[in-house]
């Protein structure tokens, strides 16, 4: 006499619960990356709002130490090598897109005497996502 052994708890997963559970997991992770992405972008304009700020005051204190704003062609650069003295930011870096600050001196629309902005990361300038 042949035994069968039956074992009702010992069962595998069909492939329709493996889809779905694979399918549950590609929609998290896209959630998820997409969140991620936006974080990101909102990182990147808040540094940018921030680097434009630090720079508006060193050129503030340049005005104040050499009674003028640097030129559109001294550009920010002024700021670490000013004519006297030490300079007034250790450096100058692009943007969090790789693009140069936009610096014009002296300034067609701003009361302050100059104008400083990114292009954002369209890398176009005069669209909604300049950060000035």
């Amino acid at each position: 006499m042949k035994r069968r052994r039956h074992r009702p708890h010992e069962r595998g997963l069909t492939l329709i619960e493996i889809l779905v559970v694979v399918t549950i997991l590609g929609l998290i992770a896209s959630v998820v990356g997409i969140s991620m992405k936006t974080a990101m972008e909102t990182a990147r304009a808040d540094t940018a709002r921030v680097q434009i700020g630090r720079f508006g005051e060193a050129l503030d204190l340049y005005r104040v130490k050499f009674y003028r704003y640097p030129s559109t062609t001294e550009g920010l650069t002024a700021l670490m090598t000013p004519p006297r003295g030490e300079g007034l930011v250790p450096d100058v870096p692009d943007d969090p897109w790789g693009a140069p600050y936009i610096y014009k001196a002296p300034s067609t629309q701003d009361r302050r005497g100059f104008e400083l902005y990114s292009k954002g990361p369209d890398n176009q300038e005069g669209t909604d996502d300049d950060i000035r």
